[in-house]
């Protein structure tokens, strides 16, 4: 080893942590308002930046059903359904890393992250009870992500899902080997995501949200968007071209 912190075990998670432009941790927890207040906190912060990824951890040691207990307000689901879509349409991207069990509120989590990426050790479940699967937009997303098909069969059995299975019906990007391996590939994943400038990327996850509505119905979002695009790069193309005599007479003068 070189002794440079590069090496040490915990160096890919202390990267993850600085460069990101907020993190969020799901463990094998029920819903409650703190959680809400944690996504909540997460997504302020994600808006607020214009740089770096919202990094989820996700995942547990336990194996809880993962619905909401018996005498959860729906005041309470509802201000968690809010505050997932705030940060499902956030300023930046989303990378989801999942280790061990992934159900209840960390599985609704996962599913409004933009990349994935699961540990060899993840177990994946959609969140219910004895009265079969939580109906909560989880089955909205679901069915939206893989196809109807897919997600009513999931629905139906609630299968345990380990990490290569998640990725076949892409629930997951990709698996890793272990958790180290998956802190290394989510570095090199983040520094990727991470050089997309401000909100771009929340405006062109915007048009893949649209892509359920028609052709005519979508149009004027994507028009937008390219006119946004084409008079960005138009301002940076002025921007430079104004730079380079400037930057050449100083180098005259020299």
């Amino acid at each position: 080893m070189s002794g440079t912190d590069t090496d040490t075990p915990n160096a890919p998670t202390v990267r993850l942590h600085d460069e990101a432009a907020a993190v969020l941790t799901v463990g094998d927890e029920e819903l409650t308002p703190a959680l809400v207040d944690r996504v909540r906190t997460a997504a302020e912060k994600a808006e607020g930046a214009d740089r770096g990824v919202v990094l989820l951890l996700l995942g547990g040691a336990g194996a809880a059903e993962g619905a909401p207990p018996a005498g959860t307000g729906i005041h309470l689901v509802n201000t968690w359904e809010r505050a997932l879509r705030r940060l499902e349409t956030s300023g930046r991207p989303t990378l989801a890393l999942v280790e061990g069990t992934c159900t209840g509120p960390a599985l609704e989590t996962l599913l409004t992250a933009d990349y994935r990426i699961a540990a060899g050790d993840a177990r994946l479940r959609l969140p219910g009870a004895e009265d079969g699967a939580w109906p909560s937009t989880a089955l909205h997303r679901l069915a939206q992500q893989i196809g109807t098909a897919r997600a009513r069969r999931l629905l139906l059995r609630r299968p345990w899902l380990d990490g290569e299975q998640a990725a076949d019906l892409d629930l997951v990007d990709e698996t890793a080997d272990g958790g180290e391996a998956a802190l290394r590939r989510a570095v090199l994943v983040a520094g990727e995501l991470s050089a997309v400038p401000g909100r771009e990327w929340s405006i062109r996850r915007r048009l893949l949200f649209d892509a359920t509505l028609s052709y005519e119905e979508a149009l004027g979002a994507h028009l937008a968007a390219c006119d946004r695009s084409l008079r960005r790069r138009t301002t940076a193309g002025q921007s430079a071209a104004e730079q380079a005599p400037a930057d050449g007479s100083l180098a005259q003068a020299r």
